[in-house]
């Protein structure tokens, strides 16, 4: 991207940048289900329950570190090599420190580090991989190339897709997803590192070298605190019913948080940097709060719902579940992850406009919280759906904070909850008419087809110019 591109408005930058996060999500997405459904078919529940450790530790990774200590960078609107060199000492120091905090806990489980060497091994290096080489993607993002990042996120996707499914019916399924990860992160970074070459960088010390660290290292903090109290039911589950039953569990957090995982960073990497540069316009920084924040509640809130109405038949047809554990699983943490989906872009909204100190205090106060719920179920021994049912509402009480944060950013509070207000408005009919659409007990693909049919229709109602210019992939 040039730096004309720069000098479009809003709306034409905030769009170009969402179609190119948009197209490499949708092709990534595509791959990645397609592997969701060989995990489904190749492993057993106790497989499962080994690979999400290794998940477990792949999040972690992304959560510290991509971008890590280099969101400054992003998000400021200059820097040096100074700061650069700074950043990436305390990036590289956070990393030796994960992989001894890493090793320890495969020291003291040691059964799981005799069985699964070459797991533990492979954990490690996507550890490394990932906190090493996340800067490059990082710089790019600086300089709005999203082009750039979407073309390398792909490339190591599609080399990570070609691994699996011509090696998978021959091999260790554990293992070879396991290296999949590690082949799509060397070739995303080293394709990344190409572009980044080609750039013509120059060094701008308008903010201070410590106002910088400061925000990189409450960014940092900030991530590991969400992962640490994003994962607290990974750790109940682990910790009171062994891996037989983290297995599914965990396997249904993958599909339930799949849309999440590919929506939400379409709009956070268009409206991070773009966001960043307007915080001080008052009129610009509404319009992009309220339009980002409507056209992601039509997207991805809309096909959570029609995932929920249908999750039976799909997790039947595309899944192996013989005990219908994953089924369970399911309609209980589609409920958080449509949540944690809104909670999250808002969260995104916040931390560009500068906000991380005051996320970083609120993440504490909520990480005690959850782990006082962890306590008291594993004194009582409450039963997992109960748990589950309070990780609703801790989710939801989580998600009206940040909303009240956000609203000291809007000038117009009126026009913000009567947006806010039509949308419930138009959730409820939605809701109510796929429940009734459900009574009729359609097979799956004519439910799908009347369902998606109802929900386009009720939106061109309620939001006709937004959804002809969602179509158009303007998300503003």
């Amino acid at each position: 991207m040039t730096n004309s591109v720069k000098e479009k408005s809003p709306h034409l930058t905030l769009n170009h940048l969402f179609r190119w996060n948009f197209g490499g999500s949708l092709y990534m997405s595509i791959l990645q289900l397609i592997s969701i459904v060989l995990l489904g078919q190749f492993l057993s529940y106790k497989e499962l329950g080994i690979y999400t450790i290794f998940q477990i530790i792949f999040r972690l990774a992304l959560a510290l570190f991509e971008p890590g200590m280099f969101v400054s960078i992003i998000q400021k609107p200059g820097f040096t090599f100074k700061i650069v060199r700074k950043e990436q000492f305390i990036q590289w120091m956070l990393v030796i420190l994960g992989l001894i905090l890493i090793a320890l806990f495969f020291i003291w489980e040691s059964n799981y580090l005799m069985m699964n060497p070459i797991i533990v091994l492979n954990s490690l290096l996507l550890f490394i991989i990932i906190g090493g080489f996340s800067y490059y993607a990082s710089i790019l993002s600086h300089y709005l190339k999203q082009k750039q990042v979407s073309i390398s996120q792909m490339a190591g996707a599609s080399c990570e897709f070609i691994f699996i499914v011509s090696t998978i019916w021959y091999f260790s399924p554990l293992i070879v997803f396991s290296i999949g990860l590690l082949i799509r992160f060397s070739v995303y970074y080293f394709v990344c590192y190409l572009y980044y070459k080609q750039l013509v960088i120059e060094e701008n010390d308008r903010i201070s070298e410590q106002e910088h660290i400061r925000y990189s290292a409450y960014q940092v903090l900030n991530q590991g605190i969400s992962f640490v109290q994003g994962n607290f039911d990974t750790v109940l589950v682990g910790s009171l019913f062994g891996l037989l039953l983290l297995g599914p569990y965990n396997f249904a957090s993958e599909i339930s948080y799949l849309l999440f995982s590919k929506i939400n960073p379409i709009f956070n990497r268009a409206i991070l940097p773009l966001l960043s540069k307007h915080q001080q316009d008052n009129e610009t920084r509404q319009l992009i709060i309220t339009e980002s924040l409507l056209s992601h509640a039509l997207i991805c809130i809309s096909i959570y719902i029609l995932l929920y109405a249908h999750i039976e038949p799909i997790i039947a047809f595309a899944f192996k579940d013989p005990e219908a554990k994953i089924l369970l699983f399911a309609k209980y943490i589609l409920i958080m992850a449509i949540i944690r989906s809104v909670n999250n872009i808002i969260f995104n909204q916040l931390l560009a406009l500068g906000e991380s100190k005051n996320l970083f205090k609120w993440n504490i106060v909520v990480l005690i919280i959850n782990y006082l719920f962890i306590g008291i179920i594993f004194i009582t021994k409450t039963d997992i759906l109960t748990f589950l049912l309070i990780n609703i509402f801790v989710s939801l009480s989580v998600l009206i904070y940040t909303i009240f944060k956000l609203l000291k950013y809007c000038d117009n509070r009126k026009s913000f909850f009567d947006i806010l207000i039509r949308y419930i408005l138009y959730l409820l009919v939605c809701v109510a008419l796929i429940f009734l659409l459900s009574r009729l007990h359609l097979s799956l693909i004519p439910s799908l087809f009347c369902s998606v049919s109802l929900l386009f229709l009720v939106s061109l109602l309620f939001y006709k110019t937004k959804v002809l210019d969602l179509l158009k992939l303007r998300i503003m």
